[in-house]
């Protein structure tokens, strides 16, 4: 369709889509700070009531830094796809918008989830987000080497077969991620748990030569 095709035009330098996309990660984990407030105090000098108070913000903090490593890994794998392409055309751009469109909402789920760590909505809602959120991502990575992949990065091998590859191995981190959804209702603990440990499959993505990243 004439529609479709105006997205593979453009020949847009990536320069400007790793600024844009920096600029996007870097006021999103800006924002996953400014959640964690110091607490009210009925007493400023009461080391006892302080002590009561961090313990009770432990779910934030936990929040947080799950979000932060998650964020911080998105970047890296970005980073990495952006890297396989020969330039940006129209599709490529919208694709990342869309995608950083979403990053950008990962603050509200944590903000919600740090506040009822014990409301399995809350807890499932975030899980729900980054599985969205890594789909998202598989998308832009697939358009990628399907597209734009440098000449270097298919040696002689059917991008179709790589994209399906990349497309199999990349789904664990949509399944944990939704696996963590689920289990909120069953144990909000064990969500905390897989929210926590999947992204550390992929804190350092692959070389460009593998296909695959997440």
């Amino acid at each position: 369709m004439r529609i479709f095709n105006r997205f593979s035009k453009g020949h847009l330098p990536l320069t400007r889509v790793e600024a844009f996309s920096d600029g996007v990660f870097a006021i999103i984990v800006t924002l996953l700070v400014l959640e964690l407030k110091g607490p009210a105090l009925t007493d400023h000098n009461s080391v006892s009531e302080l002590s009561d108070r961090l313990i009770e913000l432990a779910p934030k903090f936990l929040s947080w830094l799950i979000s932060f490593i998650i964020v911080c890994k998105f970047w890296l794998n970005q980073h990495q796809v952006l890297a396989m392409a020969k330039y940006a055309n129209y599709g490529l751009i919208w694709l990342n918008s869309i995608f950083l469109m979403f990053q950008s909402f990962v603050p509200f789920p944590t903000a919600l989830m740090g506040e009822y760590p014990e409301n399995p909505l809350a807890v499932s809602f975030f899980g729900c987000v980054l599985a969205f959120n890594t789909v998202l991502f598989i998308m832009l990575h697939a358009y990628v080497l399907r597209h734009l992949a440098k000449p270097e990065l298919a040696a002689g091998r059917d991008p179709r077969i790589i994209v399906k590859s990349m497309i199999v191995k990349s789904m664990i981190g949509p399944a944990f991620y939704a696996l963590g959804a689920a289990s909120a209702w069953v144990n909000v603990h064990a969500a905390f748990a897989l929210y926590l440990l999947t992204p550390l499959f992929f804190i350092t993505p692959p070389g460009p030569s593998e296909g695959e990243s997440k």
